[in-house]
């Protein structure tokens, strides 16, 4: 394995020479700078990244806390960030909390070990406290963790309000809509009051069905929605997320229900999976890969020093209709 030292002798520089073109942290004559490119592919050198970091005081790793890797929202939202950090030369620590009740606080200790250049996290088992108390960079995805850390989400009031427009105008009187247990944290849960507030308004009955904290894996879902349709058969729309709305669907159809005619639905998020549904869903989607790419640029922007004042960063949402809130006559 070629060394930096023989990349200098065979471009006939210095050892700091090649070391500038290599970190890029400096001038160096074009010239100069094309011996030295020639000389790493002559001699098939590679950099030594955990030096190469070292000198820049970084470690080149972004973790990433999200609750289950498995659930198909924190899945795509991944997928995108590690797109991101691959085009920026980091790489990623993924880490799941679902399963052990402190592996957040674990990750969290590898931050102020710096172990990590920073962290991007989704998960919702710490206090506020305990990411107030770490010095280095933290972004969270659809969290308020105090004044220091900034929160990048939706725009789930408006969300909530399109859905539960979209229901009124399918003509529902009774719905019912599936949400997490009480979190003040958690910005989306906004979308939920927004949600019930405009149909109670309006006279329309809303169900609320609270779900564990955390509890996102396909088998707690599908028997979630299997035990609520077995006691809930009249209601006539519901409002969940994804996974939520397609076990609704299925556990409609299989109960001979028409969908929209008996019941109708809109879903939030707006992952690959809800493709899979027919009749096909209604959905209020979230901008995953601006998501995840504001989380990045905000992030960078604090390993690098960067203090932006903006706190809370809220993305649009859209709403794309589907058959399931389908109305004879309605364009």
């Amino acid at each position: 394995m070629a060394t930096i030292q023989e990349v200098a002798k065979l471009a006939g520089v210095g050892v700091a020479t090649v070391s500038r073109v290599i970190n890029d942290t400096g001038y160096v004559k074009e010239e100069t700078r094309e011996r030295i490119e020639n000389a790493i592919r002559e001699l098939d050198y590679t950099p030594n990244a955990v030096a190469r970091n070292l000198y820049r005081n970084k470690n080149g790793i972004i973790a990433v806390i999200i609750p289950e890797i498995d659930h198909p929202f924190f899945s795509a939202f991944v997928n995108e960030l590690e797109e991101i950090f691959a085009e920026h030369k980091y790489r990623m620590m993924l880490c799941n909390t679902w399963f052990k009740e402190n592996y957040e606080y674990q990750y969290l200790k590898m931050l102020k070990e710096k172990l990590v250049d920073g962290i991007v996290v989704a998960s919702h088992t710490l206090d506020i406290e305990q990411y107030a108390a770490v010095e280095r960079p933290v972004v969270a995805l659809d969290r308020d963790l105090g004044d220091m850390i900034p929160c990048v989400r939706s725009d789930h009031e408006a969300g909530g309000r399109m859905a539960a427009e979209e229901l009124l105008a399918a003509g529902c009187r009774k719905v019912a809509q599936f949400r997490n247990e009480e979190n003040t944290s958690a910005p989306f849960v906004i979308r939920h009051d927004t949600f019930e507030k405009v149909l109670r308004d309006r006279g329309v009955e809303v169900i609320n069905v609270y779900t564990r904290w955390n509890s996102l894996g396909y088998e707690y879902n599908k028997n979630l929605c299997k035990d609520f349709f077995e006691r809930h058969g009249d209601i006539d729309g519901v409002f969940g997320t994804d996974l939520i709305a397609l076990n609704i669907e299925k556990e409609a159809l299989k109960s001979g229900k028409r969908i929209p005619e008996d019941l109708k639905i809109v879903s939030y998020d707006g992952t690959d999976i809800i493709e899979m549904s027919y009749p096909t869903i209604t959905v209020i989607e979230q901008p995953i890969k601006e998501l995840a790419r504001e989380c990045f640029k905000q992030l960078e922007m604090r390993i690098e020093g960067k203090n932006p004042e903006k706190k809370v960063i809220t993305l649009p949402v859209k709403l794309k209709r589907g058959m399931s809130t389908e109305v004879k006559g309605k364009v």
